[in-house]
């Protein structure tokens, strides 16, 4: 009977381990990709991207619910490669979470006036065409979301819009600029750094 018990312990032990052992695991790693700009582009490599425009995200209707579809960045430069724009936009986007097998999550919103490009925002009727999806306003699909897309969806889109309204710096009204991740904006002129007061990833 002891015997039965000490096995059933170390099984039930096992399985608790093993969940906050991969939450560790994602939390350093999300904390490396934030730290290490370098670390993070790579991620992008192999890491997936939602995307946005004007802050609503990108979805496709499926029956009675919505799907966020995810990109690669080889798809994601041939997007912007379509409509004349250059891969420099990419670095706008924010690093939104990552699998328990490491593969990064990014966002970007292709509508928002980029600050790393001297492109212009993509116009929504030729993106939408050009994905077969349709940029809806994030209030109205959250409950025809999965409990996962909606809650990558709302840090995104708290993310990209604490970004849009941070380009400046309070203090001497110069420009700021993110790290690759997004995780930070620093002022150009005085190295004041402005994190951003949302749900981190």
């Amino acid at each position: 009977m002891s015997l039965y018990c000490g096995i059933a312990c170390r099984r039930k032990s096992f399985w608790c381990y093993r969940p906050l052992s991969t939450y560790v695991t994602k939390t350093r790693y999300l904390f490396e990709l934030k730290e290490d700009d370098d670390a993070c582009k790579k991620a992008q490599q192999t890491g997936a991207f939602y995307l946005f425009h004007n802050l609503a995200p990108l979805l496709q209707k499926s029956g009675h619910q919505y799907l966020a579809p995810q990109h690669s960045l080889l798809e994601l430069e041939r997007l912007l490669g379509k409509f004349g724009q250059d891969s420099q936009r990419i670095e706008d986007s924010v690093l939104i979470g990552c699998s328990e097998q490491q593969e990064a999550w990014f966002a970007l919103d292709l509508g928002l006036n980029s600050s790393s490009s001297i492109n212009a925002s993509l116009q929504k009727p030729e993106v939408e065409k050009e994905l077969t999806g349709s940029f809806t306003e994030l209030r109205k699909a959250l409950y025809q979301l999965n409990v996962k897309d909606a809650s990558l969806l709302s840090t995104a889109q708290a993310l990209l819009r604490w970004h849009d309204t941070h380009q400046f710096c309070s203090r001497s009204g110069q420009p700021t600029k993110k790290n690759m991740a997004g995780s930070k904006r620093v002022c150009s002129s005085n190295k004041i750094i402005y994190y951003p007061q949302v749900p981190k990833p």
